[in-house]
């Protein structure tokens, strides 16, 4: 089976036949943002410029709405926002859970993990904020190493055993584990009816096993009457994949991981040459009149 085709710098058309989305789904990390965690000023200016001509244009990640929100304000994508990984969005100033996991898989995936691999730092995402396990990374003021990253949107709300809080709002169960790939890692939870997926190479999430990326943005297509033939997605991770499959133009960056790989349309550029706005540009230019962006 012959693998995506690369972006050559020609505006790609969507199976509707439009030269230009509709609405346009971009993942965070990996996709617009590099290790430096900023935007671009090329990037920003390409969404800003395809949002002018009408264009919807919606983040998609892993990310907590916490941390998602700022990297939409900077792009000025703040109307709808899909975040962890599908299982939540905020669209239309509200904020909506589609996916919550169930207080029994939940119970048995902590029990699982936690006899796995017991030196995994485990967390809960609420609808309130989140939940670290215990007192791991040296404790709620020090985080250590990879645990740090539990941390980019503040400090927890609560820190205790998990057991004393999975009775309450649960969206998404996180491990952090530096011995193996979260892929390894979830495998011990096969046979329960959940939903595993990573996009960093320490951290497992674990959800509902109807949450995923494509479920919430064909969620939001039908809320605002837009079809999958006119969407396109931008990713780069396992947790991309759904997305990009369901979208009628999945592109995936040049620095994807193969799941993301083996379901896109197209491949762009790296993250680190700014691959999505390379293809937004392109459409931009095949737009009626002729869009040059300013930088």
């Amino acid at each position: 089976m012959p693998g995506p085709a690369h972006f050559d710098g020609t505006a790609p058309r969507l199976p509707s036949g439009l030269t230009l989305p509709r609405l346009i789904a971009i993942d965070i990390d990996g996709t617009i943002l590099g290790p430096d965690k900023l935007v671009t000023p090329r990037t920003r200016a390409a969404i800003g410029a395809v949002r002018e001509l009408g264009v919807k244009v919606v983040l998609a990640t892993g990310r907590p709405l916490r941390t998602a929100l700022p990297i939409a304000q900077e792009v000025g994508a703040t109307d709808s926002v899909i975040a962890y990984n599908g299982a939540a969005m905020s669209h239309a100033g509200s904020f909506r859970v589609l996916g919550e996991l169930e207080l029994g898989a939940a119970t048995e995936a902590l029990r699982r993990i936690r006899t796995a691999a017991p030196s995994a730092t485990l967390a809960l995402e609420t609808d309130s904020g989140w939940v670290l396990d215990g007192a791991a990374g040296g404790g709620p003021l020090e985080p250590v190493g990879n645990v740090a990253h539990l941390f980019h949107g503040g400090p927890p709300t609560a820190v205790g055993p998990l057991e004393d809080f999975i009775g309450g709002s649960r969206i998404k169960l996180l491990a952090v584990y530096d011995d193996e790939h979260p892929s390894r890692l979830a495998r011990v939870l096969e046979g329960l009816d959940l939903y595993s997926t990573w996009s960093l190479p320490f951290l497992l999430e674990v959800h509902h096993a109807a949450v995923d990326k494509s479920a919430a943005l064909a969620e939001l297509c039908r809320l605002l009457g837009v079809k999958p033939e006119e969407v396109a997605a931008f990713g780069d991770q396992h947790n991309d994949a759904g997305m990009l499959a369901w979208a009628g133009l999945g592109v995936a960056m040049g620095n994807s991981e193969p799941e993301a790989l083996e379901v896109a349309d197209l491949v762009t550029a790296s993250n680190l040459a700014d691959g999505v706005a390379m293809v937004i540009e392109s459409w931009l230019r095949a737009a009626p009149g002729s869009h040059e962006v300013a930088v």
